[in-house]
């Protein structure tokens, strides 16, 4: 009876398998598994000299089997020193390195300004924070659009392409 059953469930197994090359189903050579190990509701502080320097919170978190990075979703950052909050929808966080890279939109908000880029790398160790794509600052007295932006650690912002300002009374 066990013999039946198993040349059955092969037999089966090998029809639709036979079926899928069949129909033209692929399976994608190129994807990228993801490990075993997540992180729900991750938190990570950077400290320097016992003073917070920014916090990243993110609903999850994968870690990539085999790499030092942290495919990252839902996604803020509160960098203290200037009181920005940075939100996206889905980032790198590099473990070695400490950066993060946003591929996808980001706003970052700060008191009396709204930044909005399609995509980020910020280097946490110098402080650094640049794109290459479509960026829009928006303040109550002026609203500047281009494409590439860099910023220092001493808030210096230059846009770096096709500037255009805007200036409120």
């Amino acid at each position: 009876m066990k013999k039946i059953l198993v040349i059955g469930l092969s037999i089966l197994l090998s029809g639709m398998l036979f079926m899928m090359l069949r129909n033209g189903i692929e399976i994608s050579g190129d994807l990228q598994l993801k490990g075993a190990s997540f992180i729900e509701g991750l938190r990570i502080l950077q400290k320097k000299r016992g003073a917070a320097v920014w916090t990243l919170t993110a609903e999850k978190a994968d870690f990539l089997e085999g790499e030092d990075k942290a495919e990252l979703s839902k996604i803020s950052m509160f960098i203290q020193k200037n009181g920005m909050v940075l939100y996206a929808d889905k980032g790198v966080y590099n473990l070695l390195d400490q950066d993060f890279t946003a591929a996808s939109l980001v706003k970052a908000e700060g008191r009396d300004f709204v930044i909005t880029a399609d995509s980020i790398d910020y280097e946490t160790s110098s402080g650094k924070i640049k794109t290459e794509g479509q960026v829009e600052v928006k303040s109550k007295k002026f609203k500047v659009e281009g494409k590439g932006m860099r910023a220092d650690e001493e808030q210096k912002v230059s846009i770096l392409n096709d500037v255009k300002a805007t200036f409120y009374k």
